[in-house]
């Protein structure tokens, strides 16, 4: 059996289990009474936005069969990257891949896609999160490519779930706008009040999210470096919108900022449909 295991480094999150639960009862003191079946979260080191990773993971429904992540890293014209593996293990325990749910769904892709084979946080940061939440779920995991393939694989995906029968939640996985010298992006009209004037742009793509803009959405993040991974944003709210959601929200919005003051910093959201 192919089992991933862990590829990034304790910095990102914690390697015992106990640490884990301590911080999702520090993040999560009261359960949500609302359910989601689809959600945006970021993916930086849990230091900075687990508290948001786990807002929005802790909304899937408990009785899931499977959880699906969509991440990012991949530019447009780019393949689909999909996680081929038997078994996923993480420090809260092991979960199966949902192989026949995956197998429908590629068969109905009509491309090609390629195997991941290097670290990427884009779907480790979150799907740790999300098992350790939901453990008896299975998963299924992908990198999109931020062009309009990810709008269709959202739609292929809830086609796919209903065929099988299958009670599947899914989350996307993006950072948004990446500001300052560190990331060679500090436009002269921003400086001014650069927390304000990126929030104020990262609202227009998450306006286009909650909306069901997709197009609108990888137009912003192509042209305007507002999100690092949209296509995994757009493919979960693609599935949404298929899946019968008929509204979404900004659950909250922080930047790195906010713990680790300097002129360089991320945005992060958690956004939710149901």
């Amino acid at each position: 059996m192919k089992t991933r295991t862990r590829y990034l480094s304790e910095g990102w999150y914690p390697n015992s289990k106990k640490e884990i639960e301590s911080l999702l009862a520090s993040w999560l003191p009261h359960a949500p009474t609302e359910e989601i079946c689809a959600g945006i979260s970021p993916h930086a080191g849990w230091t900075f936005c687990g508290s948001i990773i786990a807002q929005v993971s802790s909304r899937l429904p408990e009785n899931i069969d499977t959880i699906a992540v969509l991440g990012g890293h991949n530019p447009p014209g780019m393949p689909v990257i999909a996680y081929r593996y038997d078994a996923w293990r993480t420090p809260t325990g092991t979960s199966t891949m949902d192989r026949d749910l995956f197998k429908l769904l590629e068969n109905r892709s009509g491309e090609p896609w390629i195997d991941e084979e290097y670290a990427d946080n884009t779907v480790e940061a979150v799907l740790t999160m999300a098992l350790a939440l939901r453990s008896k779920a299975a998963w299924m995991a992908w990198r999109l490519p931020a062009d309009k393939r990810a709008v269709e694989f959202g739609i292929h995906l809830a086609a796919a779930a209903k065929t099988a029968g299958r009670r599947l939640a899914v989350l996307g996985s993006t950072d948004l706008t990446h500001y300052g010298p560190q990331y060679g992006f500090c436009p002269p009209e921003s400086r001014a009040n650069p927390v304000q004037w990126v929030k104020k742009r990262d609202e227009r793509i998450l306006e286009a999210l909650v909306n069901f803009e997709g197009e609108k959405a990888l137009t912003l993040a192509n042209k305007e470096q507002s999100a690092c991974s949209s296509g995994g944003a757009v493919g979960a709210m693609s599935f949404a919108k298929t899946a019968g959601a008929v509204q979404g929200r900004v659950l909250s919005y922080a930047t790195s900022r906010d713990v680790h003051p300097g002129n360089s910093f991320v945005a992060y959201a958690g956004v939710a449909w149901n």
